[in-house]
């Protein structure tokens, strides 16, 4: 993975389309890289909670240890930090980062799944598009069948009358000859 997946990542992410989509190949691997946050940020929340509950337990030893015994005669004041009181504001900000992380992986989510209904909206209304492109090429071509079919009937009417007449012309001119011969065998 090259750059950690944001909010921001995701909703500047672009797809190549493609004539039946979104590249594919793309998408995947898109899915896998927050895939592969998704597991990041749970991996880091479970060990911030296993700091927290470590963090808790020391607190509740600490607590439960006696107060060491005043030593009689002090020469040097030495300020000491309670390490109970410093550890508390640790786990809550480790607290509001899980917190937080929660709160990526819930919008990361909700993004995952916006980005997939607008993908299957977008194929949708593409497949719309190529059927009823599809649908007026087919009824275009079939008017041009039926056109090109209506000429070639003509066409074949056309030359039926036209055979029909040679025919008839045919037929009248061999009658001619042979009437001519006639006249010929009689003289």
């Amino acid at each position: 993975m090259s750059e950690r997946i944001t909010i921001q990542t995701i909703v500047d992410k672009e797809f190549d389309v493609k004539p039946r989509g979104y590249d594919r190949e793309a998408v995947d691997a898109f899915l896998d890289e927050i895939c592969d946050e998704f597991e990041r940020m749970n991996n880091e929340q479970a060990a911030l909670k296993q700091q927290l509950l470590e963090a808790q337990a020391a607190a509740s030893r600490a607590a439960a240890q006696p107060a060491p015994e005043a030593v009689p005669q002090v020469t040097k004041v030495v300020p000491v930090a309670k390490p109970a009181e410093e550890k508390k504001p640790e786990p809550e900000l480790k607290m509001a980062a899980a917190d937080d992380s929660n709160t990526r992986i819930l919008a990361m989510l909700e993004m995952a799944a916006k980005v997939k209904e607008e993908t299957i909206a977008e194929a949708k209304q593409q497949a719309e598009k190529l059927i009823e492109q599809a649908n007026e090429e087919a009824r275009a071509r079939i008017g041009d069948l039926a056109a090109e079919r209506d000429s070639l009937t003509n066409q074949v009417d056309a030359l039926k009358k036209t055979v029909a007449d040679y025919r008839t012309r045919f037929e009248a001119l061999l009658q001619a000859q042979q009437e001519a011969m006639d006249k010929i065998n009689d003289l």
